[in-house]
Parts: structure tokens; C-alpha cells; sequence
């Protein structure tokens, strides 16, 4: 048959057994207080992979600077004032992402990106807000998925501290994106829900290298004659 095939391939780079659901590992932070210059700054508190650096941010009262703290083996190594931030993510070598929230009552975002020594490598703002960041192990990539009206996937190389590449759909509207490492590099899984199988996967140069079944599905019947016949 035409469309009998219903078994997805594997999943490079996500032993899908393992480590899904997504929802498992969807709890990136916890809480903590941090003690700076006089204030007690109530923070949310996320670890690098292998351990070693931890990235905490937060504020000391209501409408009062937030700030983020990069600390390594317990160490405070830097401090930055922040606006609103909503996300950090930190890699093993020191690479920080922050997400800013921006205004409540606009589409907007800031994603800001310092190096181990707290010096800026990257920052965009977005006409939209964003729906999910993730930062490589490595801290050589970051992703950054926007919401309508924008709703695009953006991948920064944040080792020359530029967008690589921008990448949309046709058909489908992930919420989240997240990075893995397989044997050709870093891809971008894309998944409309935590809880559930990635959609599809692209490379850092924008190539389709995995799609589900229930991705396949979305396709417009054309699309799908034209992928079945290739």
C-alpha cells in the first residue's frame, strides 16, 4: 500500500524508550535564594550536564532588578542585571541562555546569550513570544521557538554569535524544541507536546532528517505522494 507504513525509524541522537517522554525531562529548574549585595534574591535554578555550573535567576522583591548568577562548583563567577527573565540554561563550558519575557501586554522576547566570563555573545529580540529555547551541552548551538504570528524556529550559532538559519512548516506548528546529539552533529527535534513523540527532527543546516508518523500525517496528500514516490 501506498501510506501502509506506520512504524517511525529510529529517532538519531533519542533512544526514544529511554528518555521519553519528553514531560520527564521537561522540569529544567528549581528553586533557590541567592544572597548579593545586601538582597536576597528568590531565583529559579537550573545545573549544566555534567554538574559543574549552575546558572540562577531571579529578584529580590516585586517590582525590583532581576538579576542572574553564574556559579561554578558553588562559586559565584559572574552577575548580570536582567529584564523579566522567564528561562536560563547553562552548558558545560559556562555558555549561558537567558530568556526575557518582555512586557505582558506585548509579543515580544529578548534571548540573551554570555560566555563563561559573563560577556555577551548573542542577543535577539522577537516580534513574538517565544514558546521553548534549548541550549547544546557544548554551548556551540541554541534554538529558539516562536509563537503566531512569527512561529518560527531560529538556530544560533552562538560561537559566531549570528542566526544560522530560520526554519518553518507547511503544516505543522511545534511548541518546543530541544537538542540532541547524534553521530552527524546536533538536531533540532520539534514536538507539539512534551508528553509526546517529537513530530520531526532537522539538522543545523535546515535539512529534514526524521519525521513521526503523526507528522507524516499532517501532510497535505500531494506532499505525501511526492515523499512516498521519491
Amino acid at each position: 500500500m501506498l501510506f501502509g507504513r506506520n512504524e517511525d525509524d529510529p529517532t538519531p541522537g533519542l533512544e526514544w524508550d529511554r528518555d521519553g517522554p519528553w514531560l520527564d525531562n521537561a522540569g529544567r529548574s528549581d528553586r533557590t535564594t541567592v544572597d548579593h549585595d545586601g538582597e536576597t534574591y528568590v531565583c529559579r535554578h537550573t545545573t549544566s550536564a555534567d554538574g559543574d555550573r549552575s546558572i540562577a535567576y531571579g529578584t529580590p522583591g516585586k517590582d525590583e532588578q532581576s538579576r542572574g548568577f553564574l556559579f561554578r562548583e558553588g562559586a559565584l563567577k559572574w552577575t548580570i542585571p536582567l529584564e523579566h527573565p522567564t528561562l536560563g540554561l547553562v552548558a558545560d563550558d559556562g555558555t549561558v541562555l537567558i530568556l526575557e519575557g518582555g512586557a505582558a501586554d506585548r509579543l515580544d522576547g529578548t534571548v540573551r546569550v554570555f560566555d563563561a566570563d559573563g560577556k555577551s555573545r548573542f542577543v535577539r529580540e522577537f516580534d513574538a513570544n517565544v514558546s521553548d529555547v534549548d541550549l547544546s551541552e557544548d554551548g556551540r548551538v541554541a534554538v529558539v521557538r516562536t509563537k503566531p504570528p512569527d512561529e518560527t524556529t531560529y538556530l544560533i550559532d552562538v560561537t559566531a554569535g549570528t542566526v544560522r538559519l530560520t526554519h518553518t512548516s507547511e503544516w505543522a506548528s511545534p511548541r518546543h524544541a530541544r537538542l540532541y546529539s547524534s553521530d552527524e552533529g546536533w538536531i533540532v527535534y520539534l514536538s507539539q507536546a512534551l508528553e509526546k513523540k517529537p513530530l520531526y527532527a532537522i539538522d543545523l543546516d535546515g535539512d529534514l532528517v526524521w519525521e513521526g508518523r503523526s507528522y507524516r500525517q499532517m501532510k497535505p496528500l500531494s506532499a505525501r505522494l511526492k515523499s512516498r514516490l521519491s
